[in-house]
Order: C-alpha cells, then structure tokens, then sequence
C-alpha cells in the first residue's frame, strides 16, 4: 500500500500533552468553578472560595497529573495511571478538573479490560455535573460496544447528535464502526497521533456472524476446506521507521498463517506489479487500494493496516477489506511499546477472525 511518513515536530512532548489536558478536562473550566474533593467518592462537590494563584498552581498540577495517567494507561500501567488519578484527584480545585481526573480513571480501568469498574468511574464523572467533552462520547462509545454493536451503534448515534462532539472523536467513532479507515485520516500531527491512540487503543471490530446460507455452504464438506484467499499488503507509516512496518507486516502475515483457515499470499510477491499499481492510485482511498489489490492478487480480502508513532510507543491498526466492495469486515488497534508488542498486537487480530471462512460463504 502506499506509504505515509510524517516527521514530529521537536515540541511533541508538551503538544500531546496539551492534547489529552484538552479531550479531559476543559470545555466548563471557566463555568465550572472551584469544587472540593468530595467528587472523587461520587458526591456532589460544594462550590468554595480560593486565591487565584493557588487555583491556577492547583490548576497546573491536576493537569499533569491527568496527562500522566493517560500516557501511563496506554503504556499499559494501570496501578500507576490509578495512582496518578489520585494525585489529580487530591488537587483538583474546580469541577471540571475532577470530572477530567475521573474520566482517566475509567480510561485506565478500560484499558485493564475492567469494563464494570471504567463504568462506575465515568459515573462517577457524570456526576460531578461538569460539562461533558468529546472524549467523554468516546468513552461511552467504548463501554457500550461491551453489550455488542447494536449498542455500539446506538451510543454512537447519541454521540453524533452533539454539537461539540469535534471531528475526531466523530471519526474515531466511525473508524471503529468500521465506516472510516484510519489510512484516510491525517494523521500530521503530535496532537492527532496522540488523540487517536486515546480514542482507538484496545478496540476491535470482528467481522459480522455469518448468515444461514454461509454456515451450510462452510459445513458442506468437501470443497469448503479451503479458506478465503487473504493478500497480506505492507502497512502504511506515520511516524515509524522501514524495520517497524516490516516487523508489523510480517507479524500480521505470520499470526493469520497460523490460523489454518485462511489462504494467505505476501503483497511482496508480486513487488514490481504492486508499485506499479500503487503509482496509479494516487489520491485513492484506502478502499479503493484494497479493491485494486485484492484484483490484482485474485483476493478475497486484504490485510493491511498502519503503524502510528505516539508519546506512549506505537499505534498499531490492523484491518481485513474486502476486495469486492473495500469495506472494512474487522479490525483491531492496540498500543505496543516495542516490536514484541507490535507481534501480539498480530496475534490478538488474527484471533478475532473466528468465522470469516463461513462469513465469506466460500464454496
């Protein structure tokens, strides 16, 4: 596929931080007003009197904190994230501060895998009665697609109804409907990288169950054996070095081998041809590639995907197209601080393709 390499600027660091700050805590910082600490256990904090200096300090140092946890939590280090919340939590001073600190709580709790307790905590958030921002839609995107994509769609149909939802957590939800591929999606900036990742981190997208005639036609013996035919293609880069999209399409084309129930053929095998292809398709979306691909392969889908460069290690986005239509059929995003992390984040997608033989109905 062809590649994106985007440079980072040398204010990375303090751009996203400034972008988590931003998704978390403001949006009703100026309406909000100071609060006491009493919001942490869920209670509605009492609205008290501070010196300007002391709330700005305090201000500074809830931020941090939340920064903190966030980028601990996508680094996988949840007691720590939960540590930070605490500190955030024990100097926050206005209401939206503490809304902020407990939305990083459930952020981390839901990267633990402990939905129920990432529930509570955003509860807890609404609670407080600071307005919500749009990673607040996000998150309750995320907890309802728990309960299955019909609440998935449903949360999100909610989300889209706001007017300060802000374009990328509307596009981080249709990405992770499957409406949008994050290839499509500019990607140029610390900010956006960072955002992102919050946004996409641990989420997948397993392809539909299949329907009654493709059951029967992946249980008739013997011709339904063989598996659909997977063109494994290079992932695209923002950010990442040419030994990083290697190990992360050959990680890919490695835990899809390993499956059994699926043909697989390397991009790579047909080099020249694919280059050639790829030089037509400039300015095509990243469906329109796979249909040319998939074409040009005899495929039935295309396992592509791309490798983003953040603050907390790399965002790596798998995705299975298909070649008849380029619409997304799953996809998995995982945060991975090096290239053993990128290897399972390969084994956790290839595990959730469970079906797509029967799915593809293939004769």
């Amino acid at each position: 596929m062809i590649r994106k390499n985007r440079g980072r600027a040398a204010c990375a660091e303090y751009a996203a931080c400034a972008a988590m700050i931003a998704i978390l805590t403001l949006g009703g910082c100026a309406s909000a007003g100071p609060a006491t600490r009493e919001a942490s256990a869920g209670a509605r904090p009492t609205v008290r009197e501070e010196n300007p200096i002391s709330l700005e300090t305090a201000l500074d140092s809830t931020r941090a904190s939340i920064e903190l946890a966030m980028s601990q939590s996508l680094a996988g280090a949840t007691r720590l994230a939960l540590d930070s919340v605490e500190a955030a939590l024990g100097t926050a001073k206005d209401l939206a501060s503490i809304a902020g600190a407990l939305e990083a709580k459930s952020w981390a709790l839901l990267f633990a895998g402990s939905s129920e307790a990432a529930r509570e905590a955003l509860r807890q958030a609404s609670a407080v009665g600071a307005p919500a921002g749009p990673g607040r839609a996000v998150l309750e995107f995320r907890l309802a697609a728990f309960d299955g994509m019909e609440a998935a769609r449903r949360s999100a149909a909610r989300a889209l109804e706001r007017a300060d939802l802000g374009q990328r957590a509307a596009t981080a939800i249709a990405v992770m409907l499957g409406e949008k591929d994050i290839r499509d999606i500019s990607l140029d900036s610390p900010e956006a990288a960072t955002e992102y990742a919050t946004y996409l981190a641990g989420y997948s997208l397993a392809p539909e169950p299949p329907t009654a005639p493709a059951l029967a036609a992946a249980s008739a013996p013997p011709a339904a054996a063989e598996g659909p035919v997977v063109v494994v293609a290079s992932p695209e880069s923002v950010g990442a070095d040419d030994a990083t999209i290697a190990v992360a399409r050959l990680a890919c084309r490695d835990a899809l081998s390993r499956r059994g129930d699926l043909r697989l053929v390397d991009a790579d095998s047909r080099r020249t041809a694919l280059d050639e292809l790829e030089l037509s398709l400039s300015g095509a979306t990243a469906g329109e590639k796979d249909m040319a691909v998939g074409r040009l392969f005899s495929a039935d889908f295309v396992a592509a995907g791309s490798v983003v460069k953040t603050d907390s290690g790399w965002l790596v986005a798998y995705s299975l197209s298909s070649s008849q239509d380029g619409s997304i059929v799953a996809s998995g995003f995982s945060m991975a601080p090096d290239h053993a992390g990128i290897a399972a984040a390969a084994a956790r997608f290839a595990s959730s393709l469970d079906g797509l033989a029967a799915a593809a109905g293939t004769p």
